[in-house]
């Protein structure tokens, strides 16, 4: 079956068995030009003995990375390497460990720059749409529910679950988002993610659309596997959240969608998705948060009982290799996305080393269990963000931290990142360097991120 994947960066799973030098310290051994040469050999040699597979993929991990443009890759991978204590340029991520890249342009088809929603049925469904619509073509408009009723388009994991293979999701944003959405939801607002009376309301269910959560807990046959966030739109205004007493349902139809519909295994922590038996047949929904998941650094320091990405990779992987099916699993780092939109560098790098992370994870389950060489891996993002770096940092300079020049009396920031929204500009870099224009004040620079 062939299918039409517009997406920003591709990388397709083949194993490079011996790395080039990466991971360094101290730079001084780059001074010989007999480095160079080595390196230039390695990677020749690796290109050489490379072998097709030319296996049939049982089993498909598509990984998105939601706004994770060339310029995040780049100041992430540095990020990563940092980390580990290293210079961080030439650390060698996950994703780039495979064979092959490429690059793609990405646009709707009325809108320039695109968002997640559209973007989405893309890559899904192979088919690209209207700005803010989700799993239709482009006949749908935005907001416009009779538009979308003779729109409808089927899925990636609506053809995998035709062949008879285990189907999942997971993602750090809401299950409802409009990334995962499109694998299973037709809506031509990609806001309809709960009936709350404000974004979706009486008058489009009487015109026939139907709120994404709703969608999701009564398909059939039901998706295998679901992990993310997001469960207050499951439940109406009047039930308070199991973890956070204050908060309250989103819906207004009075529906407790999975006590009502979902046909299968319902968790909301980490416990309890570690309790689940490995290879049961019915079906498991975990929300593990009212809203989207928590930023990757405020998780792993908070001793909150949620999984991470790289914990919900490995655990459904080894669900699904449980049945001998072949399945499909969509993987989103979707925060990556969302902390640039709120112009926070360090959590946007954070959840990028993170979402890496999981890839790894995912090839070396699939390695130990000796699957590997009947599973293809995509690692893929649906557009970039606004975010840069730069200022001539010297050699392994905090990626979080300031440039060496000084230029025109203003410390100038590694990383900047401005988000334009009708007429007002959000920028790190811009306030930051409104702030710090005085020798002595590069402790303003601390909300960095």
């Amino acid at each position: 079956m062939m299918i039409t994947i517009h997406f920003l960066l591709l990388l397709v799973i083949l194993m490079i068995s011996e790395l080039v030098d990466s991971g360094r310290t101290d730079w001084s051994i780059e001074k010989n030009a007999s480095f160079w040469r080595d390196q230039a050999r390695v990677s020749i040699e690796q290109a050489l003995g490379r072998k097709e597979n030319t296996r049939v993929a049982k089993n498909v991990i598509l990984f998105l990375g939601d706004g994770m443009g060339v310029s995040t890759v780049t100041a992430g991978r540095i990020r990563k390497g940092q980390i580990k204590g290293q210079l961080g340029e030439d650390c060698i991520t996950e994703m780039e460990q495979f064979a092959y890249l490429g690059l793609s342009k990405t646009y709707n088809i009325d809108y320039q720059t695109p968002d997640s929603a559209a973007t989405a049925t893309a890559y899904l469904c192979g088919v690209k749409a209207q700005l803010g619509t989700i799993g239709v073509d482009g006949r749908a408009k935005r907001g416009d529910c009779l538009s979308s009723s003779d729109a409808h388009v089927d899925s990636i994991l609506d053809w995998a679950q035709k062949r008879g293979k285990k189907v999942g999701i997971i993602t750090t944003a809401r299950i409802t988002h409009a990334s995962p959405s499109a694998a299973y939801a037709h809506v031509p607002e990609r806001d309809w993610e709960s009936f709350d009376g404000q974004n979706f309301n009486a008058s489009h269910l009487a015109q026939g659309c139907r709120d994404i959560a709703h969608q999701l807990v009564v398909r059939t046959p039901p998706i295998d596997l679901l992990l993310g966030g997001g469960r207050r739109y499951f439940y109406p205004v009047t039930t308070f959240d199991v973890e956070y007493p204050s908060m309250r349902g989103s819906r207004i139809d009075n529906r407790s969608l999975i006590d009502e519909f979902w046909k299968g295994k319902y968790i909301w922590n980490m416990t309890q998705m570690n309790e689940f038996e490995l290879g049961t047949s019915q079906p498991l929904l975990g929300l593990f948060e009212p809203s989207h998941m928590r930023y990757e650094s405020d998780r792993s320091q908070s001793g909150d009982d949620e999984p991470s990405l790289s914990r919900m990779t490995e655990f459904a992987i080894e669900h699904f290799l449980k049945f001998d099916q072949g399945f499909f699993l969509l993987i989103e780092g979707g925060r990556i996305d969302h902390a640039h939109h709120d112009t926070k560098p360090r959590n946007a790098l954070d959840e990028f080393v993170e979402f890496d992370n999981a890839v790894g994870q995912a090839k070396r389950v699939l390695q130990a269990k000796g699957v590997l060489d009947d599973s293809l891996i995509v690692v893929t993002a649906d557009h970039s963000h606004v975010f840069a770096f730069g200022a001539y940092s010297s050699r392994g300079s905090n990626i979080l931290g300031f440039g060496a020049k000084w230029l025109l009396a203003v410390f100038i920031c590694t990383t900047s990142v401005a988000t334009v929204t009708s007429s007002q500009t959000h920028s790190n870099s811009v306030r930051s360097s409104n702030i710090g224009r005085r020798i002595g004040k590069r402790e303003s620079f601390r909300s960095l991120g």
